[in-house]
């Protein structure tokens, strides 16, 4: 396991540093753990994802944001990132995070048929 912590980037209304970075290799991938102070509104996951790539020096097409988690009152935000080797490693991550970060599709549900009411005698 590598841990490495204390890394620091901004970008226009952004200052994010990264608290750890863990190896998973069981599932190829990295997880980083975040914080982030930011002027205004919550930064978007897009931007968010983009300013760990930086960070992490991945192509953003291969990071899934986790969960951003923001302090109220304050304009600071701490969350987790899914940093994966490669493409291959990404069919791994849960549907569910891909959906939400925009990289898949969601599955759409057919609407049931209803059975025939038996017939009254």
């Amino acid at each position: 396991m590598n841990i490495i912590m204390g890394m620091v980037a901004s970008c226009d209304n952004m200052e994010m540093s990264i608290d750890s970075k863990v190896e998973n290799k069981l599932f190829g991938r990295t997880e980083v753990k975040f914080s982030a102070e930011y002027e205004g509104a919550t930064p978007s996951r897009k931007a968010i994802k983009d300013e760990v790539s930086k960070h992490v020096g991945a192509n953003a097409e291969r990071i899934v944001i986790v969960d951003v988690k923001t302090t109220y009152g304050t304009h600071k935000c701490k969350g987790g990132a899914y940093v994966y080797s490669s493409k291959e490693a990404l069919n791994l991550a849960s549907r569910h995070l891909l959906v939400r970060d925009g990289m898949m599709e969601k599955k759409k549900k057919e609407p049931k048929k209803k059975a025939a009411a038996p017939a009254k005698k």
